[in-house]
């Protein structure tokens, strides 16, 4: 009889590697990675909030994103590359008399693309024109600010408030402000797929181009409805056929048929 062939491949078992957070996050460990390598944590992703790292209950609001860029002595070294601010903080912010100016756009610096999302919050309601002032005002002064330092100092800067505070003196100028807050920092990376987010800015910007090259008052220009009228009038019409001309010959003879009847009784 043939015997069973029996495998002889060997199953590494895998450990748990801690994941160290950046140095201007006191190089505190964010969690481990069940891998059969070291190696293989390279490029992986991590979401954590950060009231978990400082243990501040007051940072509850706001996330961090970290990817491992290299891995040194078993320990995976992480950077950030997306702050954000929680939806359910942005809730809580809004109230009914006051303005909402959201805006997005791209910075471009030495690392790369950056994506911006700003939240700003007014005192009173504002008109449209300074909601637009104030937006080319706060892409005017970030634009200027954020390409000066990293990425990564750019967001301890955010976490200790320092941009925000310089923005907002900035634009209580222009009218009394509520808040300011940046809701998205996000670097792009090579590994992830931004195009979606790039694609949808650009989608909305042409439906605007289209909607200005077609108005509803050039339309109507094209075929008013005056003009129309004016082809077939009703006052031509009833002149063709006037109710008087037909009128005439009917009274004219019967007036001659009663003259007819009445003269033989005369005589």
């Amino acid at each position: 009889m043939a015997k069973k062939q029996v495998s002889t491949k060997k199953v590494k078992k895998k450990k748990w590697f801690p994941v160290i957070a950046p140095t201007f996050l006191s190089s505190k460990v964010l969690g481990e990675s069940l891998l059969a390598e070291s190696s293989e944590m390279k490029g992986r992703f991590m979401t954590m909030n950060l009231m978990n790292i400082t243990g501040d209950p007051k940072k509850q609001t706001v996330n961090l994103q970290f990817r491992i860029k290299n891995v040194r002595e078993g320990q995976g070294i992480t950077e950030v590359i997306k702050y954000e601010l929680l939806s359910s903080a942005v809730k809580r912010l809004i109230r009914r008399g006051r303005s909402k100016v959201d805006d997005s756009f791209i910075i471009n610096t030495a690392e790369g693309k950056i994506i911006i999302k700003t939240l700003t919050i007014t005192n009173g309601t504002v008109f449209k024109s300074i909601q637009n002032k104030l937006r080319m005002t706060i892409r005017g002064i970030l634009k200027e600010v954020i390409p000066k330092n990293s990425f990564e100092k750019n967001v301890e800067e955010l976490l200790r408030g320092a941009i925000q505070k310089d923005v907002k003196n900035k634009l209580s100028k222009i009218t009394p402000m509520r808040t300011f807050n940046v809701r998205v920092l996000k670097r792009v990376v090579k590994d992830l797929d931004e195009t979606e987010e790039l694609v949808v800015e650009s989608e909305e910007v042409v439906e605007e181009e289209v909607k200005a090259e077609t108005p509803k008052e050039e339309v109507k220009a094209e075929t008013p409805k005056e003009e129309v009228k004016a082809e077939t009038p009703k006052e031509e019409v009833k002149a063709e056929t006037p109710k008087e001309e037909v009128k005439a010959p009917a009274e004219t003879e019967t007036s001659e048929k009663k003259e007819e009847v009445t003269k033989p009784k005369t005589e």
